[in-house]
């Protein structure tokens, strides 16, 4: 019976380097089309509203980015756990697990919601919105309060996108991407550029592109899902602790980018005044669009890992361990000349002014586009950990990445090189968490090694001792 089951499941074939790429491509194009509607945001931000209401959608987007680090970590950790069930033969477990995943996943952004209503005035004093009185606290409580009713249909997204790869059907995500973003994209133009809705209306707009994909999500899983089709769930804390647990380094990310970018608002405010935070708004909206190639290959390629971890195929996760990292590195490649190539039209989609900010926009990002060369392979040892529910170690990834690495940098190097030190941060970050990353992707190789001579002997020994003499 479990063997049936594996070979129903698309996750069971045996994936060449380009089969590998044609199944992550389209939870690449649904990273990239969700990176662009968020950058359409910025875009339209900076072109109708001014640098001003830039800085401030900066200033508000940590709040923010708690919230979709939760549902990442719900989302990736229980994408995890649920494919690596589907390896082990148990569907009905994993759809009653995929059910309270999903169920948990909309109380947390009511419950964030609230509090977040509770907690408005004082949250944006924290974040440095500044004194009730000004342009700059007006502009980020308007931004955050185009964002608040749509909370708990963000996190159902973040969920569903995970749960369209590991039901076999990833080109489903694209498309709902798709229909997102042009809906994100749409109601922009509408609400900035012909109504003046200024920042508020570009928050307003993000959130309704959030519904509409929530919304269909419902429908495919209760409707047209292939094996994870909504089933009765039942209470189980080990489920939603394991998938917390299997998913931290996700969080750990999204509230490293969280803590990150206030720490860039408090430097480059220091150093360049409010010109330095619109500058910086604008490189992260950059990263954030380029970046997704690379995480988009990840979150394509983990269920794959979860699959066949979960149905113990150590010889092929090695196989797919080798394909992917050669991957990475092409892409990192490919990643880079794009940052050189696009940089300048990027900038100036957002400053179409040019002026000071431009200037200081571009010498930034020349300096900051040296992390593409390297990131992809800390973002997908993260995502490999991940996807074999080793949370600790995928945490402790992300971690001296997204959050030790920079902030120390950050707060060391422009002592010694002023501003440059600022846009050398993160490279530096991802620098020296590659060796991290490198010996965690050893140990972890060593061991499925290890893991197979034990369970194949007499195999190893043939391989070890070579051909017979005849």
């Amino acid at each position: 019976m479990k063997a049936t089951q594996h070979c129903m499941s698309p996750l069971a074939q045996r994936f060449s380097a380009a089969g590998l790429l044609r199944f992550a491509a389209p939870s690449i194009g649904m990273m990239l089309v969700i990176a662009i509607y968020t950058v359409t945001d910025g875009i339209f931000i900076g072109r109708f509203a001014g640098a001003e209401a830039l800085a401030a959608s900066n200033i508000v987007y940590p709040a923010i980015n708690l919230l979709l680090g939760l549902a990442i970590m719900l989302a990736s950790g229980g994408s995890a756990l649920v494919a690596g069930k589907l390896g082990e033969g148990q569907p009905r477990e994993a759809r009653r697990d995929f059910s309270l995943l999903t169920a948990a996943g909309f109380a947390l952004g009511t419950l964030y919601t609230l509090l977040a209503l509770a907690l408005f005035t004082p949250l944006l004093h924290f974040l440095g919105a500044g004194s009730e009185g000004s342009t700059l606290y007006a502009a980020a409580a308007s931004y955050l309060s185009g964002f608040l009713p749509f909370f708990p249909f963000a996190v159902l997204m973040l969920i569903f996108n995970a749960f369209y790869i590991a039901d076999g059907r990833p080109l489903v995500g694209f498309l709902v991407s798709v229909a997102s973003g042009i809906t994100n994209a749409g109601l922009d133009a509408l609400f900035l550029a012909v109504f003046d809705m200024g920042v508020g209306g570009a928050s307003l707009a993000t959130g309704l592109s959030y519904l509409t994909a929530a919304l269909i999500g419902l429908f495919y899983f209760s409707r047209r899902a292939r094996t994870l089709a909504f089933a009765r769930p039942r209470l189980r804390l080990r489920v939603l602790a394991r998938a917390s647990y299997n998913g931290l380094a996700e969080m750990v990310t999204q509230l490293s980018i969280g803590v990150t970018t206030f720490l860039f608002n408090l430097m480059t405010f220091a150093y360049m005044g409010e010109d330095g935070v619109a500058a910086i708004s604008v490189i992260l909206y950059a990263e954030m669009l380029l970046t997704s190639l690379l995480l988009g290959f990840t979150n394509g390629v983990a269920p794959i890992f979860s699959y066949h971890y979960g149905a113990r195929h150590g010889g092929e996760l090695l196989r797919l361990l080798r394909l992917a990292l050669a991957s990475i590195g092409a892409f990192g490649i490919l990643v880079f000349t794009l940052s050189q190539l696009l940089g300048a039209p990027l900038i100036a989609l957002f400053l179409p002014g040019g002026g000071h900010v431009a200037a200081l926009t571009q010498d930034g990002f020349t300096l900051f586009s040296l992390s593409f060369l390297i990131c992809g392979f800390n973002i997908f040892t993260a995502g490999f950990f991940t996807a074999l529910s080793n949370g600790r170690i995928s945490a402790l990834c992300s971690l001296l990445r997204n959050l030790v690495g920079i902030a120390l940098f950050l707060l060391a190097l422009p002592h010694f090189l002023g501003v440059r030190g600022i846009w050398l941060a993160v490279p530096a970050s991802d620098a020296a968490a590659l060796l991290f990353s490198l010996a965690c992707l050893k140990s972890e190789a060593d061991a499925i090694l290890s893991r197979c001579r034990r369970r194949f002997p007499r195999l190893f020994t043939r391989l070890h001792e070579g051909p017979a003499e005849t």
